[in-house]
């Protein structure tokens, strides 16, 4: 296979004096996940329960879980973390693959995991790599075409590519994640480009104009930057090579990733397509900075289209949902993500990186956020139905401009 040695070609490279290896992107690495205690979770609940039994306050929901705009930073870490080892996300995951590389002409299972240093996660990318190859639904003319496009290292931060490519991997985990939250009250606040994985998941958007829109909306970020690394490279005297673009594109981009700069690139109204009201409404900001909103119909979506930010990458904590009830929140987010560094692995602020560890925050402490099936009625608590109003009212809140 094309793509079959490249780990131990990569493995090798890394282990090159440090003279020689300046240029490389990533550091050999195990992936290290906190495996969470079903024990310990127990007991933070049942301590939780009981000082909001002290302060005669109880946890009302919903259930909040934050999406930010990309899932995972490093290459291959769906597959590290173990997600391609559930059998429903891998199902889920394994067909938008197909459907993306239909549309697209490359693979992003062999973009994903092409630049992986870690020997131990690269016996695990081969047998599923061969797994699908044998089943059909990966083929040797895809991964041609991903070698050919995205074949050196700083060619992994391509705009376009990571957007379709989080776009498979985020829809299919949020998907995964609603269908297990049972009668938990549920509802999701994604951050920036996660966007069109939310679009996918509530229906409001068919997967093959969220990969269309994925890509022209990168396209056009992509160029920018070039335009920028071009400029760049002219002032400082150096050679305009393809390569020279490539590392500097490269560095531009992760240091938007790790918070270092912000560039701001906007989507336009000619990148938007036909898009419905979304089934499931949910919770949008631009960025983490900005004001959430509730997108319930389909001005809301395409208002929230043309918001859509590349600034939304930089990895920032995202304001309040305003909501009078208190919320329990989860992170949909990758541990090597700078994101996460926001998680604090409390009751109420939990990292969803994996099957194991999202499944207890639905047993253990999403259920916190779960309504009493017989409330009393009060003549001083206005009913729930107000509630959402007002929740709804706050919502509509948007600045548009003069």
């Amino acid at each position: 296979m094309l793509s079959g040695t490249n780990g131990q070609a990569e493995h090798k490279r890394s282990k090159a004096p440090y003279g020689e290896n300046q240029r490389y992107a990533w550091k050999e690495q195990t992936y290290a996940v906190p495996d969470p205690s079903r024990k310990g979770f127990q007991w933070k609940a049942s301590a939780l329960r009981g000082l909001q039994r002290f302060n005669k306050l109880e946890a009302k929901g919903p259930v909040t879980v934050v999406v930010p705009a990309l899932y995972n930073f490093m290459p291959a870490e769906a597959v590290a973390l173990g997600w391609l080892n559930e059998i429903d996300a891998l199902g889920a995951i394994r067909h938008r693959i197909a459907d993306a590389t239909k549309l697209t002409g490359w693979d992003v299972f062999t973009f994903h995991t092409r630049h992986n240093l870690d020997p131990y996660y690269a016996s695990t990318i081969a047998a599923v790599r061969q797994t699908w190859l044998h089943e059909g639904s990966l083929t040797e003319n895809s991964i041609r075409e991903t070698v050919k496009r995205y074949g050196a290292a700083y060619q992994y931060n391509c705009i376009p590519a990571r957007l379709v490519e989080n776009l498979v991997f985020q829809s299919s985990l949020m998907g995964w994640l609603s269908s297990h939250a049972g009668d938990v009250p549920f509802r999701y606040h994604v951050l920036g480009t996660g966007l069109m994985s939310a679009l996918v998941w509530s229906g409001a958007l068919t997967f093959e104009a969220a990969v269309n829109t994925a890509a022209r909306v990168g396209s056009r970020w992509d160029a920018g930057i070039r335009s920028l690394a071009t400029e760049e490279l002219r002032k400082k005297g150096k050679e305009v090579s393809n390569e020279n673009i490539g590392w500097l594109y490269f560095h531009h981009v992760r240091e938007i990733l790790e918070g270092k700069s912000v560039l701001s690139l906007a989507a336009t109204q000619s990148d938007i397509p036909s898009v419905e009201a979304p089934s499931r409404p949910f919770w949008f900001s631009v960025t983490a900075q900005d004001e959430p909103v509730l997108l319930e119909t389909t001005r809301d979506v395409q208002w929230a289209l043309e918001s859509m930010n590349l600034a939304s990458w930089a990895p920032r904590a995202p304001r309040v949902l305003p909501a009078a009830t208190a919320e329990v929140k989860g992170w949909l987010v990758s541990p090597q993500h700078p994101m996460a560094t926001v998680c604090r692995w409390s009751v109420y602020n939990y990292l969803l990186a994996t099957p194991n560890s999202a499944l207890l925050f639905l047993d253990y402490i999403a259920t916190l956020g779960r309504r009493p099936a017989f409330a009393p009625e009060s003549t001083t608590t206005a009913p729930p139905v107000k509630e959402f109003q007002q929740e709804r009212l706050l919502s509509r809140i948007k600045d548009t401009g003069p």
